[in-house]
Parts: structure tokens; C-alpha cells; sequence
């Protein structure tokens, strides 16, 4: 059985104690994480964007997937309830664009058709 030093374990707990902050120091302890898009496909077929009906069940279906790109699961991650509120919002709004050129579609020519929801959750708004 091998015995560390007590020196030598209270450097190796110093310098877990900083890994959290290395992220801002010009040369970092951990690689940056690169933070990934999420999408999801919600589907509009069947539905009269027209109708308030239609327009009302469209949003909901946004609303539900923005809510579940920009959730952060994992624990780890520094995301604030605002931060995934703030990312929710914004893929909320660019997938009402697209819902709205969809509507028009529909009032023109009669079509249905898909919406891509987009969104880039701010798992380290700090770091």
C-alpha cells in the first residue's frame, strides 16, 4: 500500500480546488467545452395555421420542444434557470418566423408543412 505525503495531498487538493475557475485563466487547467446546437423537427402537417385552432396547437408544440432543447440535464453544466429561459425565448421567436412564413404559405397556396426549431443552450454563460 502506497502512502502520499501529506504535503503532497493537500497540493493535489489545491489544485482541484481551481480546475472550476481554470477556464478563465490564459493558460487553462481543462479544454474548453464547446458548446452544441440542439434541434428539434416539429411537425405542422395537418394543422391550418389560419385557424386559431391551428395556430394555437402549432405554438404549443414550439413552445414544449424550445422548452426541451435548451433544458440542461446534466448537472455539471453552469446554465442559470434564466440562462435556459433566455435560450428557450430566443428559439421560441425563430421558430414563430418560420411558423408565420408557413402561415402565409398556407393562406397562398394551400400547403402544410414543417418547422425547424434551433437552438444553442448556454451550458457556460461564465466560462
Amino acid at each position: 500500500m502506497s502512502r502520499i505525503p501529506f504535503s503532497a495531498c493537500t497540493v493535489l487538493v489545491a489544485a482541484l480546488s481551481l480546475v472550476p475557475f481554470s477556464q478563465s485563466m490564459a493558460a487553462p487547467l481543462l479544454p474548453a467545452v464547446v458548446p452544441t446546437t440542439s434541434s428539434q423537427t416539429i411537425s405542422v402537417s395537418g394543422l391550418d395555421l389560419t385557424s386559431k385552432q391551428g395556430w394555437r396547437t402549432a405554438e404549443n408544440r414550439i413552445d414544449d420542444a424550445s422548452r426541451a432543447v435548451c433544458n440542461i440535464s446534466n448537472p455539471m453544466d453552469m446554465a442559470t434557470p434564466d440562462d435556459v429561459a433566455s435560450c428557450a425565448a430566443e428559439a421560441r421567436k425563430g421558430a414563430l418566423e418560420t411558423l408565420r412564413d408557413i402561415r402565409s404559405e398556407q393562406r397562398n397556396n394551400h400547403r402544410i408543412g414543417h418547422v425547424l426549431l434551433a437552438a444553442k443552450p448556454d451550458a457556460y454563460p461564465h466560462g
